[in-house]
């Protein structure tokens, strides 16, 4: 596992319905991250889902090495996706899971986002050369359009629909996922990310698609 912060002690129990995703898709396979809102369904990112072909998911804390996966029979995207259309797309996707994930789990409770307070975001994206569950924290910069732009520097490729949590009145809050990072004008990246918030009109979807 892994922490961006030096001296920050992450509680994994709080995360351990994080998951990375491994998605076959026709140019091959790639790595997504998501949460478990029930036993059977992952939220994630809607770019996660499009196109997919097949996909399996593992809560383990290394993806790379995991010998633990449970098989997605289908995934669904918001009406409202647009593709790569960073505010003005929402970029929210569910799996549905073959198998159940046990009940026990800490599924996570849903809020609306508070602006002065700092997000925790959770990521399976490679890191020196593995797929490792990495903990990482951002602050709040600036709404853009429907999405949030967020300090974070360390978005990787695999971080894409990673659960986004604030801690509200001290109770850890499911708020949004992870788009990915900012890429500037010469094309480099930035050292933001952008995030999908779950407001009125992904959770009115995601509650017609999830009987919690």
């Amino acid at each position: 596992m892994l922490i961006s912060h030096p001296v920050k002690a992450v509680d994994w129990n709080e995360f351990n319905t994080s998951v990375g995703i491994l998605v076959q898709k026709a140019g091959g396979v790639s790595t997504c991250s998501g949460v478990l809102l029930s036993p059977t369904v992952v939220l994630t990112a809607a770019h996660c889902v499009d196109g997919f072909i097949s996909a399996k998911v593992s809560n383990s804390e290394n993806l790379s090495t995991s010998l633990s996966y449970t098989g997605v029979k289908r995934g669904e995207m918001h009406p409202g996706y647009r593709g790569n259309l960073p505010g003005g797309s929402i970029d929210v996707g569910l799996f549905h899971l073959e198998a159940p994930y046990p009940l026990n789990l800490n599924y996570p409770k849903i809020s609306d986002v508070n602006e002065l307070l700092p997000f925790e975001r959770i990521g399976y994206g490679g890191r020196s050369g593995r797929n490792v569950r990495t903990w990482v924290d951002s602050v709040f910069q600036v709404w853009f359009g429907s999405y949030i732009k967020v300090t974070d520097k360390l978005g990787v490729l695999g971080d894409s629909g990673g659960p986004v949590y604030q801690r509200q009145n001290n109770v850890l809050k499911l708020i949004g996922v992870h788009t990915g990072r900012v890429i500037g004008m010469s094309g480099n990246l930035e050292s933001t990310s952008f995030v999908q918030p779950l407001g009125k009109k992904e959770m009115d979807w995601i509650n017609h698609q999830v009987q919690f």
